[in-house]
């Protein structure tokens, strides 16, 4: 097949077909790339609320930035076709893989799950709901990295999630009672999704099946799955529990967040007793009555006859006496709620003690860098002054203060070295002062500030005294200027007394557009002051990015662990991973960089290993 979308998009071979749209594998011409374009069928593009609907996936997906979700890169329409360019994986989804192999260790299956937790977090937290969890949809790399595709039926959670003409979207198999009944969901009906994968995954069956998709609908509003254990007692208990407490059929009782699932696997993986499952536990013992009925020597009482009065003072009595017993045990009966008091901005001991004070259980879902004094709760779930049942787990995000780097020792250095090696820790050239010292050959750094060694926040400016030599302080040595911003370049050349002369643009593959690739006078030669210096700056497209597979464990330990992942690359400087993980932990994550790259592996914020990627 040889058809052009837009004059870009080249058509190689159909790979994939839903309900509604068609995937190609296609060439971008301007990037040379293989992507994935999803077109729109002809029969629906005369509908104009479908079309909103489907170009509206590219919208909400492009918000997405994460290893576990499946890029979205363009939408657009030519002659009539609507289409949607994203990220080509090569390999199988997960229905494929499942019926390849029948059914999948408990290992192998947390292991895809614990990365399907973490692209419905980064989601949830965007307020996005994905509406169509299964198998299907779950693309599995040759590195076995598994990626969310299809955020086609995603809305915002702020709006209304009813679907298009009241009518049910997703796979019936994988459907929540709340989709199946129609009625607006939450993040929680993508956890019972979750939870009907995960059973096929150590099953290999869906957790209910029938001649009639009505059936199976039915049988998720109503019925119990068969404990997945049946099929296959290779199961531990500890992950059936977490299957059977994802799909409950009221979403109060599920996990509440894809955070609080992942930790329950993690548990589940080390053999770890999760305490969300210990309540459950505790909270679903059968309360075994006596009967009712019958005198008090066991036999049956004679009939008499109630007059209609009779009746209803009798029925009065027993209503008042209800609704008295109803009304003294309430909180016994339905819970004593509580507010939630506001525990951002406080310590942990702090906010542990506030949330104790309330009959509440403090929980820490994660650690992040923030400007919120190091230790300190940044945000919280349930928010303050919410009404929640008294022993109710409030999570709360913990501030690890603000990121810092440690400052390299720079000097000896010449200035383009010590420029590059403050990039790669995050920071800036600062100041540029120049000092006539004989002893010290031109261009090379005598001092800095501040000094090497000091912790500074990220994008902390070090200043430095840079040696001209001997000679006349009207020559010094052409500054680096490749890689900069015309502006930041412009800048740079008025400091040091030169002058910036034409620019010309030129097409580069690998440098960004906006950026000098050229320069009249190369770096650390000799120059005048007042001299004119000419640059040409690129017009992209830039560099194609590649991909890698970033491998870590993490030192055994009892204590979690805040891991993160930062890039440094053609694009800048960025954290493309943080999570918190406990010791002993094993990190796989797919990254995509641009030209040459240094990875940094962060723990608690201090730099653990660092890789060179080319």
């Amino acid at each position: 097949m040889k058809d052009l979308l837009q004059n870009r998009y080249e058509l190689l071979e159909k790979i994939g077909e839903g309900g509604m749209a068609t995937v190609y594998k296609a060439r971008c011409t301007l990037l040379d790339r293989i992507v994935a374009v999803k077109i729109l069928k002809e029969e629906y593009t005369r509908d104009t609320n479908l079309v909103a609907k489907f170009r509206s996936e590219a919208q909400s997906a492009a918000r997405l930035s994460h290893p576990n979700i499946v890029n979205v890169y363009d939408v657009g329409e030519d002659r009539g076709a609507n289409f949607i360019v994203m990220e080509y994986i090569e390999g199988i989804n997960l229905k494929q893989y499942i019926d390849q192999k029948g059914f999948l260790s408990p290992e192998e299956s947390i292991s895809i799950a614990l990365m399907i937790c973490d692209a419905l977090a980064q989601a949830h937290e965007k307020g996005l709901i994905h509406r169509d969890i299964k198998p299907h949809n779950i693309m599995l790399t040759r590195d076995g990295v598994a990626k969310v595709a299809d955020f086609g039926i995603a809305r915002a959670a702020s709006t209304s999630t009813i679907t298009f003409g009241g009518d049910m979207v997703g796979s019936v198999h994988y459907v929540s009672p709340e989709q199946a009944r129609g009625e607006p969901v939450d993040s929680s009906s993508d956890i019972y999704s979750l939870g009907c994968v995960l059973y096929e995954m150590v099953s290999g069956r869906v957790p209910f099946d029938a001649a009639s998709p009505v059936t199976v609908a039915l049988k998720h509003i109503h019925e119990r799955p068969i404990p997945p254990s049946v099929i296959n007692n290779q199961i531990p208990g500890s992950l059936e529990e977490i299957i059977m407490i994802a799909m409950e059929k009221k979403s109060s009782y599920r996990y509440q967040t894809a955070i609080e699932m992942r930790q329950a696997l993690t548990d589940a993986l080390y053999g770890r007793e999760n305490k969300l499952a210990r309540k459950k536990r505790q909270h679903d013992k059968t309360l075994v009555m006596p009967a009712v009925g019958g005198d008090e020597y066991g036999g049956v009482a004679r009939k008499k006859k109630i007059r209609p009065i009779g009746i209803i003072a009798i029925a009065a009595i027993f209503i008042g006496l209800a609704l008295g017993i109803a009304f003294s045990m309430r909180d016994n009966l339905f819970g004593k709620e509580v507010t939630v008091p506001n525990v951002v901005g406080l310590s942990t001991k702090e906010a542990a003690n506030s949330l104790e004070k309330e009959g509440l259980e403090m929980i820490v879902g994660n650690r992040v860098h923030s400007e919120i004094e190091e230790g300190h709760v940044v945000s919280q779930d349930p928010e303050a002054d919410e009404r929640v049942k008294e022993g109710r787990q409030v999570e709360v995000v913990l501030s690890l203060g603000l990121e810092l780097t440690e400052v390299p020792d720079i000097a000896g250095k010449n200035l383009e070295d010590a420029t590059f090696m403050l990039k790669s820790r995050g920071l800036i050239m600062g100041d540029v002062n120049r000092i006539n010292d004989p002893e010290v050959a031109a261009g090379i750094v005598i001092t800095q500030k501040p000094e090497k060694g000091v912790e500074v926040e990220l994008g902390e400016k070090v200043d430095v005294t840079v040696s001209d030599g001997a000679g006349e302080g009207s020559q010094l040595n052409m500054p680096d200027l490749l890689g900069m911003d015309l502006s930041e370049a412009k800048a740079k050349l008025e400091a040091d007394g030169l002058v910036l002369g034409s620019t010309e643009q030129q097409a580069s593959d690998s440098v960004f557009a906006g950026k000098v690739i050229k320069q009249s006078i190369s770096a650390g030669k000799p120059v005048e002051r007042g001299e004119s210096v000419s640059l040409v700056v690129s017009q992209g497209p830039g560099p194609l990015p590649k991909m890698a597979q970033i491998r870590y464990t993490l030192p055994d330990s009892n204590d979690q662990m805040v891991i993160s992942i930062i890039v440094v690359d053609a694009k800048g400087r960025r954290e493309v991973y943080n999570n918190t993980h406990p010791g002993g932990y094993f990190i796989s994550r797919q990254i995509e960089f641009y030209g040459q790259a240094t990875v940094y592996i962060m723990l608690d914020g201090k730099e653990v290993e660092r890789q060179l990627l080319e």
